[in-house]
């Protein structure tokens, strides 16, 4: 009651300030995370050149692809249910406790439907309900946690290996842009879950689950990167998390040091060189004259820095494969997902020996839809010089041809599948697919490949590697019999002009 006789309703109206300011509180701490890594759609015009690569092929995780479980998907929809029997099992052997348990998740989802739900655009959530979005969320989750604690603890999964290529779609699936939940979702019902297997580790459980998650995501190697990778607070979902062990392995990744870094060895050799180079670099100028127009550098490059694989050889560029990162051993370490990206992903430097370093990358049906997905992540982040979309926009460039993907799967920097990906064609339209959707997207000159640019730049006006000379041999040494042919008509041509000088002398 006010002073004025005005009545004034205390309760209800404190009772719809506290429901207002919760509502507040719980997106107000994931605000900023939800405004740029919400699961939404991959766009039209990005999705149309490879549909496939962002749809799930087993298991529908979320709310965006729900509609196929029940028709499309019904293998991997079945699969939930026994993995969550499977999950409370762990801890719970005696069957009538595993409503009790349920009952927990239930609970702990709903104090956060909210919060999930502003996860997704309101497109993909507004016709579903609170209890239908709670129960998706917990029966996803829990499939996601049982297979990732059957990964770990190499338990077979009969019912998974029944479907022909389960274990590999699953791990496709499971970090597509839109088959994503929530990181916080698997954090509370890791919680609320009795895991035995790992009672004696001593870890919380979102530590736990960070672990899981990386050794999944990256084999033995996972393992030792949770101190350099975000808090499970501060992950949005397992892409996210995928994203930052991808870009994060160049950043502690360096070339092999010089073994002797001295004046006295660096003379002699590039002494020696240009002495067997010398030849060459007499002749060239009048070479260059010869070679047709088609066959130089401006025609086929422009004003582009970035020669092909085939091309690096003759500016004396070598390639080799970046070494080290802790592989790994074993057949999971091997399965895991960003095994395909070799063990140091992304890392291309230059090293001290004038060695470009390239990471091994190894082309089967799981890479193209783990490339894409990573850029889709990647562009949500507004970069416009993306880790990810710069080194695909580079490989595409340093392999427009058959004989550009030779040289890379010679260096061991290409690794090709058996099925589909044999041959060297393939490998040239592989990039070519990856990089379809996004061009003009990356501006390489402002990411993280730009000393590697600018050092490219400089070895086409090296004198001993120079864009002319590059052209004489590429034309002329990889070919011998033009070079003979082009010797003895310069030989002839002067030969002429010598006899002919007498002649002018009366």
């Amino acid at each position: 009651m006010a002073g004025d006789g005005t009545t004034v309703h205390v309760e209800w109206l404190s009772r719809r300030l506290v429901q207002l300011q919760e509502d507040v509180a719980a997106t107000e701490q994931h605000q900023i995370m939800v405004t740029t890594h919400r699961v939404s759609r991959v766009p039209g015009h990005i999705r149309a050149p490879n549909p496939d690569a962002y749809t799930p092929g087993l298991v529908a995780i979320g709310p965006l692809h729900a509609k196929d479980a029940e028709r499309r998907l019904r293998p991997g929809n079945r699969l939930k249910m026994a993995y969550l029997h499977s999950l409370i099992s762990r801890g719970h052997p005696d069957p009538s406790t595993h409503r009790a348990v349920i009952q927990g998740y239930v609970r702990l989802i709903a104090a956060r439907e909210r919060e999930a739900r502003a996860m997704y655009t309101a497109d993909d959530v507004d016709d579903i309900t609170a209890d239908d979005l709670i129960e998706m969320l917990v029966l996803d989750g829990c499939f996601i946690l049982e297979h990732l604690v059957n990964f770990s603890t190499g338990r077979e999964e009969p019912s998974l290996h029944a479907i022909p290529f389960g274990p590999a779609q699953l791990s496709v699936d499971l970090v597509l842009a839109e088959n994503q939940i929530p990181f916080f979702v698997l954090i509370d019902l890791i919680g609320g879950t009795r895991l035995p297997e790992f009672d004696s580790t001593g870890y919380d459980p979102p530590l736990l689950l960070m672990k899981l998650v990386l050794y999944y995501l990256a084999g033995e190697k996972g393992r030792d990167m949770t101190d350099a990778l975000p808090q499970a607070g501060d992950v949005c979902h397992i892409l996210h998390l995928l994203y930052t062990v991808v870009t994060s392995a160049r950043t502690r990744w360096g070339p092999p040091p010089r073994i002797q870094d001295t004046t006295v060895t660096k003379l002699p050799w590039e002494g020696a060189q240009l002495l067997l180079s010398l030849p060459l670099l007499l002749m060239a100028p009048l070479l260059y004259l010869t070679l047709p127009d088609e066959c130089k550098w401006s025609a086929r490059y422009g004003l582009v820095s970035v020669p092909s694989a085939s091309d690096m050889k003759w500016l004396g560029v070598r390639l080799k494969k970046a070494r080290g990162g802790g592989g790994g051993s074993g057949k999971q370490a091997s399965d895991s997902i960003v095994s395909v990206l070799g063990p140091v992903p992304l890392a291309v430097k230059v090293d001290h020996h004038g060695v470009l370093r390239l990471p091994q990358l190894k082309i089967e049906f799981r890479t193209v839809p783990l490339l894409l997905n990573l850029i889709v992540f990647e562009h949500s982040l507004e970069q416009r010089a993306g880790d990810v979309l710069a080194y695909i926009w580079l490989m595409a460039k340093i392999v427009p041809s058959p004989e550009d993907a030779a040289v890379l799967v010679a260096a061991e920097v290409v690794r090709r599948g058996a099925v589909g990906n044999e041959s060297n064609a393939n490998v040239v339209r592989f990039f070519r697919q990856v990089s379809a959707a996004w061009e003009g997207a990356v501006e390489l000159e402002v990411s993280y490949l730009r000393e590697t640019l600018q050092w490219l730049q400089k070895r086409t006006q090296h004198p001993l590697f120079a864009k002319r000379v590059a052209d004489v041999q590429r034309y002329y040494v990889a070919v011998p019999w033009r070079l003979v042919v082009a010797i003895v008509t310069i030989i002839t041509t002067v030969a002429s002009i010598i006899q002919t000088l007498p002649s002018f002398k009366h």
